[in-house]
């Protein structure tokens, strides 16, 4: 029988995701806003996971050709109705005003 690794402590700063792991996270990750040791975890996953390689790679393309569309707008017909209504709900457009 193979000897198995010795468990980990708690505070072992090694950190390990699993794919589920991975697809939760791609988007901070491709926005680069997760914490260093999430993204050492992820660089070390990707290196080892071909289909989580695969799956980032859409997703980059998926955003790329998202920011592609044009934004929508409103008619300013539309625009006009919609923020007098909100000055006849909320008084005012001053926002240090009192209510």
């Amino acid at each position: 029988m193979a000897d198995l690794p010795a468990p980990r402590s708690a505070d072992d700063d090694v950190l390990e995701i699993a794919c589920r792991e991975f697809v939760e996270l791609v988007t901070e990750h491709m926005e680069g806003t997760l914490p260093k040791a999430l993204e050492n975890a992820i660089a070390a996953h990707l290196e080892l996971c071909d289909p989580c390689v695969v799956y980032l790679e859409q997703m980059r393309r998926t955003a790329a050709a998202l920011e592609t569309l044009p934004t929508p707008t409103l008619p300013a017909a539309a625009r006009d109705r919609v923020l007098e209504m909100f000055t006849s709900l909320h008084g005012g457009t001053d926002p240090a005003a009192p209510r």
